[in-house]
């Protein structure tokens, strides 16, 4: 009979970075394995250190010594470090970010949150492309099993050819819970002027560019500023050049990285909230907006189309005109964005860290061992 409780390795590198999508999944994993009574270890890899806490006590923490880029070398033709002499005894090993030791006894359960390096090159540079089709077919290939967040990214999985359906699970992540919004926050940042929002790190599959050149055109017909909350990227020199040669640029704000806590304010603040990406395997930004009372106009992809459902008006993602003309309508309709608010609270309440929880339980607890 198989165990309950399990010992769950996990790699936890990710939570070094800023709370992006892939460390909130991260974080969101380590939390719901000890809330399901499992033992969680965690991996780092290279010679740091935890930057930022985890939700709950932290995990016994284990440090990968070999630096990242000779992991396939050693794990994949050396066969060593593996699992077990990394984390001691462990019956499952969670690999979030492509990062797959091998193992003695433990199970191995990797997530891929999207696979757009091999479904639309276009959207990214030479050097991910290379080391995702490296580093994805290699988690394809040792992993029991392969989680993804939705559907639709199940579908590319097997298109691209990195899996059977028989070996991929679709386990939809949950919202996470914003802190109350304080006025301030926002305040101190953009002042008082009513505001539209995009939350995107300035990539080139983000498409923060459209955002930006369908404000510029449509800010004649509204009194709104423009607030761009997220990282740099390889999209950064052409949005901020956008941004400077339309005639609207005094009022397009760039904020960097927000925290929780300014998210919340923003979500709060928010008139519409604008999601344009051409790729995105889930869509947490989308999801957040929903569930703080936001309208969403996001563009017509297949992961927006999963998540967001009926509470969200879609444009075609390479359709500037499209997106000028739904802006401008959804702002000066106010009924519009009322039934929003009542649909996306509605919607996101069916993305539950609960259900989340329970179903990467169940797999924690089988060992991933397939039916």
């Amino acid at each position: 009979m198989i165990p309950q409780a399990v010992r769950v390795g996990v790699d936890v590198t990710p939570l070094l970075r800023s709370r992006t999508g892939i460390a909130v999944c991260t974080e969101m994993i380590v939390e719901g394995a000890r809330a399901a009574g499992h033992e969680v270890v965690g991996l780092v890899s290279g010679w740091r250190t935890l930057r930022d806490s985890l939700p709950s006590e932290a995990p016994e923490v284990r440090a990968n010594w070999v630096p990242r880029v000779l992991n396939p070398f050693f794990m994949d033709v050396l066969r060593w470090p593996s699992v077990e002499s990394l984390l001691g005894p462990t019956d499952i090993f969670v690999a979030t970010n492509y990062c797959m030791p091998p193992a003695r006894r433990a199970s191995s359960l990797a997530l891929l949150h999207d696979v757009g390096r091999l479904s639309r090159p276009e959207l990214y540079n030479k050097r991910q492309v290379m080391r995702a089709r490296f580093m994805a077919r290699r988690c394809a290939r040792f992993a029991d099993l392969l989680v993804v967040p939705t559907e639709a990214i199940a579908r590319e999985v097997v298109d691209v050819g990195l899996a059977s359906a028989r070996r991929v699970r679709v386990v939809p992540w949950g919202v996470r819970r914003l802190p109350a919004p304080e006025p301030e926050d926002v305040g101190q940042m953009v002042g008082d002027d009513p505001l539209l929002l995009c939350v995107s790190t300035l990539e080139r599959r983000k498409n923060v560019h459209l955002a930006v050149r369908a404000f510029q055109k449509a800010s004649h017909s509204l009194p709104h500023h423009l607030v761009v909350a997220g990282g740099r990227g390889s999209a950064s020199a052409e949005v901020f050049a956008a941004a400077r040669e339309n005639g609207a640029a005094d009022r397009i704000h760039f904020v960097g990285h927000a925290d929780e806590h300014q998210l919340s304010a923003l979500y709060d603040r928010a008139d519409v909230v604008i999601c344009p990406s051409l790729y995105e395997g889930f869509g947490l930004t989308l999801l957040e907006a929903m569930a703080s009372g936001c309208p969403v106009l996001a563009s017509d992809i297949p992961a927006h189309r999963e998540v967001g459902g009926g509470a969200v008006r879609f444009v075609p993602p390479d359709d500037e005109g499209a997106f000028i003309a739904s802006l401008i309508d959804l702002v000066r309709d106010e009924r519009a964005r009322a039934d929003m608010r009542t649909l996306g609270l509605e919607r996101s309440r069916r993305f539950s860290w609960q259900e989340t929880r329970q179903q990467f339980g169940a797999l924690l607890s089988s060992r991933c061992v397939l039916s």
